[in-house]
């Protein structure tokens, strides 16, 4: 399917029609004309290149099963109409050859349509729906770590594999911008305005695909992990870390790698935005160290097969490294998203009595944070253990004495 008419015609094809909106061989001729480098002028050249498209690009034969095998669609596909149209012709030619039995050709040409059909309403199938072409665009618009000029180069590409009829709220084709302040998607992770390219020690999104794909490898990864200064600025600690990495998840804006420390049997997590200098590990002969296969640590088949990401952040409210447990809460029954905020569904209602208006669930997860997320939900929620209720009213003792 090679020639710079078959490129011209599907480039031209790609852009003015699709799965809504057909157009016939003259309204391709005239795209292709105004395009000013037409490679053909004449309707009988064009509808050659056509037919010879459509035969290399869909299947040979329509089925119900292979519709969705049709790159370009058009009017008769369903009936294999450009087989009719090249059986028609292959007649023709056969009746003009000599000691051909006439008489055989009519009886074939019979049951044929008296004219060629006309191959038209052509529609060329794009990649993407237009549904999926808003899914993409919507996810890039509003994600926290790539900046303004990623997205509106991104979002670019994206449109330009779609037809001229797609339009999508959040970027204008025809002046190349985006139709939102992208200052609005607000992210700790995010770059601010005032820190260039240059400024910033980290790439969450590319470090979030190094240790993927070491994550695929099963190998031990190394890093040091950084805190930020008075300067705004990311400063290493002093030791280097060694982890076999597992899963990453994202718990409130941050992406966090869940892992574990050779030498010990627990998961643990570390901020991917707070790390530099990533490496896979490697041992004396310079090959790369295995990870520990996670059915060798203390609950290994939550951390392997097993693994739940919800169940292991509600365990682990604000990423605390605490052992979770079950702990009872009090809360309004107007008050549930805010839990599920928190714990998706990780909560039970308990049908012991409470006071009217309110319910009893409990959580697992850690004690030493419920203590912080207890007092921002102050006037919500009153936690019903008693060996955390002493340790918030340590912290309010703290806070009457500081204010």
């Amino acid at each position: 399917m090679a020639g710079s008419k078959t490129v011209q015609v599907l480039e031209v094809l790609k852009k003015i029609s699709d799965e809504s909106h057909a157009v016939t061989q003259a309204e391709l001729l005239e795209a292709m004309r105004e395009t000013g480098d037409a490679v053909t002028d004449l309707p009988a050249v064009l509808s050659n290149t056509v037919d010879e498209i459509l035969r290399q690009i869909n299947p040979v034969e329509y089925t119900e099963k292979n519709d969705a095998q049709y790159r370009i669609k058009y009017r008769g596909y369903q009936e294999n109409l450009l087989d009719v149209k090249e059986e028609i012709r292959e007649l023709k030619k056969e009746a003009r050859r000599k000691d051909t039995d006439m008489q055989e050709i009519r009886e074939k040409r019979s049951r044929l349509p008296v004219k060629a059909p006309s191959i038209t309403d052509l529609r060329y199938i794009h990649d993407f729906t237009d549904e999926e072409m808003d899914q993409m665009i919507r996810v890039i618009s509003f994600s926290d770590s790539i900046s303004a000029e990623e997205k509106t180069n991104l979002i670019k590409k994206i449109i330009n594999t779609a037809s001229i009829y797609y339009e999508t709220p959040f970027y204008d084709r025809r002046k190349g911008l985006l139709k939102f302040h992208p200052e609005g998607v607000f992210a700790r992770t995010y770059r601010m305005p005032e820190e260039s390219a240059g400024e910033k020690k980290t790439d969450p999104g590319s470090q979030v695909s190094f240790i993927q794909k070491a994550i695929n490898d099963k190998v031990r990864i190394g890093f040091r992990f950084n805190d930020y200064d008075a300067d705004k600025k990311l400063t290493p600690r002093k030791r280097d870390y060694a982890i076999n990495p597992y899963h990453i998840v994202v718990y409130h804006d941050m992406y966090y790698l869940i892992g574990n420390r050779p030498g010990t049997m627990n998961l643990s997590h570390y901020r991917i935005d707070l790390m530099s200098d990533l490496k896979v590990l490697a041992d004396d002969a310079g090959k790369p160290v295995r990870r520990t296969p996670a059915a060798k640590l203390t609950g290994g088949k939550e951390a392997g097969r097993g693994w739940d990401p919800v169940k292991y952040m509600s365990e682990h409210l604000y990423m605390g490294y605490d052992e979770p447990r079950r702990i009872k809460i009090k809360i309004p029954k107007d008050q549930y998203t805010m839990l599920h905020d928190w714990f998706g569904d990780r909560y039970r209602k308990l049908f012991a009595p409470c006071e009217e208006g309110f319910d009893y669930v409990d959580v697992v997860t850690s004690p030493a944070m419920i203590v912080h997320w207890a007092m921002q939900y102050a006037g919500v929620v009153e936690i019903m253990d008693e060996e955390i209720r002493e340790k918030i009213r340590g912290e309010i003792g703290k806070l009457k004495e500081k204010y």
